[in-house]
């Protein structure tokens, strides 16, 4: 695929291409998913929103990582929800998951529903984020955790693909869009990786990670 055709599948995972760019987002994203995960500090009967799952790869960690854990997967990619069903059929038979497909703009579910969320990799296709973060903050309870992360623009703007309808940030443009939206910004970190990008070369990342409270 050309950069402008991988930049609008990383976008929407669409067609017969969505299963194998899902995998290759899953591999590049498998270190920040984790850490994520892990600064959520997932605990007894937590109620989870992760944005953009795609396959729902990481479902399974998010929902063992704890009893009871309720978790909620929202993509805008209906192939990806498809995916995200086939590979999660135990969880979501236990009651444990679902996944639905819709853009975090208009999260449809009520508000004060979520007391942890997060977003990996999600941001740069938000033409408007503050809409995001505020509908994500109306579904947190109070003093509910959410976590995002994204590549920071020193990197981003570099790749092939992000002239094609990326919107790239530095941390402290994020920060000051979450607390305009009503969040309270707890950690800001920064990891730097080396791996491979969705069009297969090796680049240096630099990842922000940020968790805030609501």
């Amino acid at each position: 695929m050309n950069p402008k055709e991988i930049a609008t599948q990383l976008r929407c995972p669409s067609g017969k291409k969505a299963p194998e760019i899902a995998q290759q987002m899953n591999q590049a994203n498998y270190q920040i998913n984790n850490k994520c995960i892990n600064l959520l500090h997932i605990t007894d009967n937590d109620h989870i929103l992760e944005i953009g799952p795609g396959n729902g790869a990481f479902a399974q960690k998010i929902i063992e990582s704890a009893p009871n854990v309720s978790y909620k997967g929202l993509d805008w990619s209906s192939d990806m929800v498809s995916e995200a069903k086939i590979h999660n059929q135990q969880f979501i038979a236990s009651n444990n998951a679902s996944f639905h497909q819709g853009s975090s703009s208009a999260i449809p579910f009520s508000s004060s529903s979520f007391n942890k969320a997060l977003a990996i990799h999600t941001l740069y296709f938000w033409d408007s984020p503050f809409l995001h973060f505020a509908e994500i903050h109306r579904v947190m309870k109070k003093d509910g955790l959410f976590c995002i992360a994204f590549g920071d623009k020193s990197f981003m703007k570099d790749l092939p693909f992000s002239p094609f309808g990326f919107n790239l940030y530095h941390s402290k443009e994020v920060e000051q869009l979450l607390a305009i939206a009503g969040f309270q910004v707890q950690t800001v970190q920064q990891y730097y990786e080396t791996g491979l990008s969705n069009t297969g070369a090796t680049v240096e990342k630099l990842i922000n990670v940020i968790l805030c409270r609501a």
